[in-house]
């Protein structure tokens, strides 16, 4: 029998912004959350990963039930209910060691985590939340491009890994299947796809 959903969201109610360190609390409950055990973030890892590159931990927000979209302005009014969170690394692809240390003049930017509220999933939320991502993230490139007084590298790829079930996801996104991954992670295993941003 068809239930409906209970939390249905009206996208025009989300807000992308860098997560900042006060919502890391909330992004670790998503985390473990969604995750298995085995496969989850420690809040450790979180702080690390929000101290080296917070320009790559990045959240969808949703309007709070009864604020006004007059007060879209203000954080306060607002909810973490996705986020995505990276580093930097300067191998072309993953690797256990290049998702446990950030360089920051990496050429590839590593997503360790795409994580949506249950209550949200199946909505489009993470969809939106890459798209956006990948959409600053070359801005970010082409401004850097522009600036010849930058000695920072650019951006070529994002990469990251997921699970079987979630590839067509990352397809709509932009991302390409590159194969199984060699990370070990846990149990199941893991496949690495790309998106190039050159």
């Amino acid at each position: 029998m068809f239930q409906p959903r209970k939390n249905i969201l009206d996208m025009n109610t989300l807000k992308f912004d860098l997560v900042k360190a006060d919502q890391l609390e909330r992004a670790i409950e998503l985390e473990l959350d969604g995750y298995p055990a085995e496969e989850a973030a420690s809040f450790e890892s979180f702080r690390l990963r929000r101290s080296q590159a917070p320009e790559l931990f990045f959240g969808a927000f949703k309007l709070k039930q009864g604020s006004s979209p007059d007060a879209c302005s203000s954080n306060i009014n607002f909810e973490l209910i996705a986020y995505i969170c990276g580093t930097r690394s300067s191998a072309s692809h993953l690797t256990h060691s290049s998702m446990t240390q950030h360089v920051p003049d990496g050429s590839s930017v590593c997503i360790h985590s795409v994580c949506v509220s249950k209550e949200y999933r199946r909505q489009g939320v993470a969809l939106a939340l890459l798209t956006e991502y990948v959409r600053r993230l070359k801005l970010q490139r082409r401004i850097s491009v522009q600036d010849d007084s930058e000695t920072k590298l650019e951006i070529e790829r994002i990469l990251l890994i997921t699970h079987e079930e979630l590839i067509p996801l990352y397809a709509k996104a932009g991302f390409e299947l590159v194969g199984e991954s060699s990370v070990k992670h846990g149990e199941r295993v893991w496949y690495e796809m790309m998106l190039n941003l050159s």
